[in-house]
């Protein structure tokens, strides 16, 4: 009986610690994506900067760009 209970618990250890790596590894991989997205929108917002100029009105159209990397 006790070889039983240490074999469970021994195994229910080892299930624990396997879920608990993948979830970290997907908030990982998540926040990596998010970070990788917001460089990628800022990038953009920074082109269409240079690209409009001084014309207010292309300039209102990159504020878009900006509030979305937000």
């Amino acid at each position: 009986m006790d070889m039983k209970k240490l074999s469970f618990l021994v195994c229910t250890a080892a299930l624990l610690t396997a879920c608990g790596t993948s979830s970290e590894e997907r908030k990982n991989k998540a926040e990596a994506q998010y970070y990788e997205e917001k460089t990628n929108t800022m990038q953009e917002y920074k082109k269409c900067v240079d690209k409009a100029g001084e014309d207010q009105q292309k300039l209102d159209a990159c504020e878009r760009l900006l509030k979305a990397a937000q």
